[in-house]
């Protein structure tokens, strides 16, 4: 393996999931990234993807080689830093978009790092559950949990997550487990007010007979998820985020779920800046390191450090 562009190549079209966007992505054109992946291919003596309609699948030996890839692509970014740091100065304001939960447990504590850091830099964060228009730059870099559509937008998936949910030890304490949709008549279920409810695309199986009653309305997320701390009622939550407070257990896992799709976005005009490759390089890394797979435990540990 003496031509890292193969490795490359092979990165952007795991990551992106088709050769278009992976030769977008690179700078490259579509036919040379098939090459190089073919190529690839010829040296492992094994297929790395199955083409699909539309997309490319990853075999079992692709999903390999990207795990063993990962160290080699965040040293290659590393050391990309370092050579725009050297020569660009990050310094000015990066606007970034992102939910109103992933704002508060994620990003907020990730740019007081990042501002210790650049004495220059200046972030702006909009926090919304809707989408930014990164093309009327609305934002320059978005956090959003489905794949977007636009064109000219520079679009990365960073990881996994999952809405589940959850109840707080004292109300488990209090009425037991829930084994179903019905819940005593004092407890209650945080949900949402002017917002349509979501809820059933979440409920695997049989649904509830009645719409689930919602005694404490509000579409403000972050108010939703103090009442259901203080241990008086069930709610909705990210699985990462819910690992990360204390006393919060799932409940009716087999039964109410949906997967959620990470996307790290940006206007082209990241390429140009080098605070806005800061913030990017920075919160890519930290989003693919809260995303990876590992237990509720490891979670916990890792955000009290």
């Amino acid at each position: 393996m003496d031509d890292w562009n193969l490795l490359r190549s092979f990165i952007a079209v795991y990551e992106s999931g088709t050769l278009t966007e992976a030769a977008q992505r690179l700078g490259s054109t579509q036919p040379n990234l098939g090459r190089h992946i073919r190529a690839l291919e010829a040296l492992l003596g094994e297929g790395l993807f199955v083409r699909l309609p539309g997309r490319l699948k990853p075999t079992e030996r692709a999903h390999g080689l990207h795990a063993t890839l990962l160290p080699m692509k965040a040293a290659v970014q590393e050391a990309g830093r370092l050579f725009a740091e050297a020569g660009a100065k990050v310094a000015g304001t990066v606007r970034l978009a992102v939910s109103e939960v992933y704002a508060t447990h994620v990003v907020a504590p990730l740019a007081a790092q990042w501002l210790a850091e650049q004495p220059g830099l200046e972030i702006e964060l909009s926090v919304s559950n809707r989408a930014e228009n990164l093309l009327r730059r609305d934002a320059d870099i978005a956090v959003r949990f489905f794949r977007p559509e636009q064109d000219d937008v520079i679009a990365l998936h960073v990881g996994n997550t999952e809405l589940g949910l959850y109840a707080h030890e004292s109300f488990i304490a209090r009425h037991g487990e829930p084994t179903g949709y019905t819940l005593p008549e004092e407890a209650f279920v945080a949900g949402f007010d002017r917002e349509t409810s979501p809820l059933a695309p979440m409920m695997k199986g049989t649904p509830p007979p009645q719409p689930v009653r919602f005694r404490l309305r509000t579409d403000a997320v972050l108010a939703r998820h103090a009442a259901v701390e203080t241990g008086l009622g069930v709610g909705v939550y990210l699985v990462d985020v819910a690992a990360e407070q204390p006393g919060l257990r799932r409940i009716l896992a087999e039964r109410f779920g949906q997967p959620q799709e990470v996307w790290l976005c940006a206007h082209t005009e990241l390429r140009r800046s080098a605070s806005m490759r800061f913030v990017w390089n920075r919160l890519e890394q930290a989003l693919r390191e809260r995303l990876a797979p590992r237990s509720g435990a490891e979670i916990r540990a890792s955000a009290s450090r």
